[in-house]
């Protein structure tokens, strides 16, 4: 795949933290966070391949198309080496190769509700039994027609919209949504990312978000640098409590 610059914004002075919003999501998801992390930092928000306003590729995204289209562009945009590198969901899986395949870029790593499965399978049963509409749109032999009948309805992406929001769920590319899908949140292998990693990292996970998390969790045996924290909040911790990840963030520099 020919890699494209991302749609990125950039505001506020200091050191820099880059931060990467999950799947069927866009930059938008750290509206609140970046300006509380902007008054002392520079901060740069992107939208992944096929998401928000980044370009939409005709071929379905793989992890290395997405930690390659970053790299890109953080480099086009001459970001101050090393910076502080947060993601949120299937973003954080993205953030933490990133980190792996370009250690000495970054500082520190913040993966905030990453999907936490040991095999592929344990995975698709989780997806699986999540709710009716999901699975409609992730999973049926139908969940084109169902997109397609989405995004006909009447919407105005310009309006004042919270940080989840539909909008920019239809905005991704089919392309990017089943790729992210099948070949980055199915296809993780964040424990093993965990374990290859040398930088400090922090694993902020949400103690409502799906039970499975914290069950693998606690079979594991994590390296001396990744320090996990077990959080009253669901899968959402940044859009749903930014004062608190305001605070983890901050401590953790």
């Amino acid at each position: 795949m020919t890699h494209r610059l991302l749609h990125s914004e950039i505001i506020g002075k200091g050191k820099p933290i880059v931060l990467v919003h999950g799947f069927l999501s866009s930059s938008h998801y750290f509206k609140t966070l970046r300006k509380q992390l902007a008054r002392d930092h520079q901060v740069i928000t992107i939208d992944l391949l096929g998401f928000g306003d980044s370009p939409k590729p005709k071929e379905y995204v793989s992890y290395d198309d997405q930690v390659h289209a970053i790299h890109e562009t953080l480099l086009y945009l001459k970001i101050e080496q090393p910076f502080t590198l947060i993601g949120h969901s299937m973003g954080a899986l993205v953030s933490l190769r990133y980190a792996n395949m370009y250690p000495d870029e970054v500082s520190s790593v913040q993966l905030f509700n990453p999907p936490i499965f040991t095999t592929t399978e344990q995975a698709k049963d989780a997806f699986a039994r999540t709710n009716k509409g999901y699975n409609m749109l992730l999973h049926s032999p139908r969940r084109r027609v169902y997109w397609s009948l989405l995004k006909a309805m009447p919407r105005n992406i310009f309006e004042k919209r919270p940080e989840i929001n539909v909008a920019d769920t239809l905005r991704a590319s089919r392309h990017a949504r089943e790729g992210g899908y099948q070949r980055i949140i199915l296809a993780a292998e964040l424990l093993d990312d965990l374990r290859q990693s040398t930088l400090p990292t922090l694993l902020v996970v949400g103690k409502y978000d799906r039970l499975v998390y914290q069950e693998n969790l606690n079979q594991q045996t994590l390296p001396e640098n990744v320090s996990i924290k077990i959080v009253d909040t669901g899968h959402h911790t940044i859009a749903k409590a930014p004062q608190l990840s305001e605070q983890l963030i901050r401590r953790f520099f």
